[in-house]
């Protein structure tokens, strides 16, 4: 009886186990349709401190040998900014995947984070709503009190997007990898592009 039992405990611990790990990330959608790349975001994006050709979209479309890459990023825009311009900058082109690189300038403008939250959400859910993918990338809101990284996870799970936690980490303030406080240099944009590239390869795959 007590072999049963233990039995049936395992038995169920192994269903668990793999009905947590199918919703964490059994839902992820991958393209399956044709249209640009587009890297949606602020001076991050467009690649501000880093030479000419380095910005990190640049250096991933080189890696992956992505030919039809679109830079929509705009330097000091926060969430409701992108997502006003969402429709002509993004969605209008149909995009195939869509990674989205926002918040840092809402923590810098103290926008409250319910906020960064519910633009980031929309943003999301409209680009996957037109069948495109999406990469998300968490940028920490606060170094000592992240409030974003969790909703973030949350809205890439809730929209089968894949994430990329903390994307400025050990970048922001080392001075070898930042060309001023908020942006970094060239280098420091290489290895953005080497946390995001793996991501856009499984999604492109």
């Amino acid at each position: 009886m007590t072999k049963l039992i233990i039995l049936l405990s395992l038995i169920i611990f192994i269903g668990l186990v793999g009905w947590f790990f199918f919703l964490k990330g059994g839902n992820v959608k991958k393209v399956n349709k044709e249209g640009p790349v587009i890297f949606l975001g602020d001076s991050l994006t467009v690649g501000v401190g880093a030479n000419r050709g380095e910005d990190f979209p640049s250096l991933i479309a080189n890696e992956l040998g992505l030919n039809n890459v679109i830079n929509a990023g705009v330097s000091g825009d926060t969430s409701k900014d992108a997502l006003g311009r969402l429709q002509i900058d993004v969605l209008d082109k149909n995009p195939s995947l869509v990674i989205v690189l926002l918040g840092g300038n809402d923590f810098l403008r103290q926008i409250p984070i319910e906020e960064t939250v519910k633009n980031i959400d929309e943003i999301v859910r409209r680009i996957t709503e037109t069948n495109s993918a999406v990469v998300l990338v968490h940028i920490k809101s606060n170094p000592l009190n992240d409030k974003y990284g969790e909703p973030a996870e949350e809205i890439a799970h809730k929209y089968g997007a894949r994430f990329v936690p903390n994307v400025l980490d050990d970048v922001l303030g080392n001075p070898k990898l930042m060309s001023d406080q908020v942006h970094p240099n060239s280098e420091g944009y290489n290895i953005i592009a080497s946390r995001i590239a793996p991501e856009i390869k499984k999604v492109l795959q």
